[in-house]
């Protein structure tokens, strides 16, 4: 690979890192804090594709093996799918193999608030996993509203929302088990509003329980991940 096709590679891979930090495109692949080191990373990818082109100015080029220049070039594959091909947030799948595995105590917000008992509370998937195990007292009798994509199993259906430290790889999922309404279809995304089951998923890996009062069909939101 001689040094324009080095300096070609270099800033395709930096344009699609830059493209996918300054749109909203990085939501889907990483948490917030990372937007800027994919943007700052791009920036840098493009200006190391200009440095190679300068310093080759006067290099005389030599042959290689052909099969030694092709593996380079296998680097332009992720550029490819990373143009033509925008892959969607992690849903139902994934969420189905990782259901309630993690502690929802490390994705949950830390500072716990009384929740009000004559309102609604609009609470994370997580948070209110993460309640049921250890504030059951102060989850009890209140009414709680959940936003997540639907999952089914054998079961019955789940509001799930998936959790993410970093990036999708480390994705952790967490789902709520829907009982009295009926199941919109899988991956839609809703609003469950109701009350926790006492008794359920107070245990690391159960699934809580909600008695819905209301499930609404809305659109998926801009950042998927909690």
């Amino acid at each position: 690979m001689n040094h324009t096709a080095r300096a070609l590679v270099l800033s395709a891979l930096g344009g699609v890192t830059f493209r996918i930090g300054v749109t909203d495109e990085w939501a889907n692949y990483v948490n917030d804090w990372m937007r800027w080191p994919l943007v700052v990373s791009g920036v840098l990818l493009i200006a190391l594709a200009f440095v190679v082109i300068l310093t080759s100015v006067g290099d005389h080029e030599h042959d290689h093996d052909r099969a030694s220049a092709f593996v380079p070039w296998l680097l332009v594959l992720p550029v490819v799918v990373g143009f033509v091909i925008q892959p969607p947030a992690l849903g139902a799948y994934v969420a189905d193999r990782r259901a309630n595995q993690a502690d929802a105590r490390t994705y949950a917000d830390p500072a716990v608030a009384p929740l009000s008992e004559t309102g609604e509370n609009e609470m994370p998937v997580s948070s209110f996993v993460a309640r049921a195990s250890y504030d059951r007292d102060g989850l009890a009798d209140v009414t709680v509203r959940l936003t997540g994509f639907v999952s089914t199993d054998s079961s019955g259906w789940y509001v799930t929302r998936l959790a993410i430290s970093c990036c999708a790889a480390d994705g952790a999922a967490f789902r709520v088990r829907v009982e009295d309404a009926d199941a919109p279809p899988e991956e839609q995304w809703v609003t469950v509003v109701g009350t926790w089951v006492e008794g359920t998923g107070t245990r690391l890996g159960d699934t809580p329980t909600i008695t819905a009062t209301e499930v609404a069909e809305v659109d998926e939101p801009e950042h998927p991940y909690e």
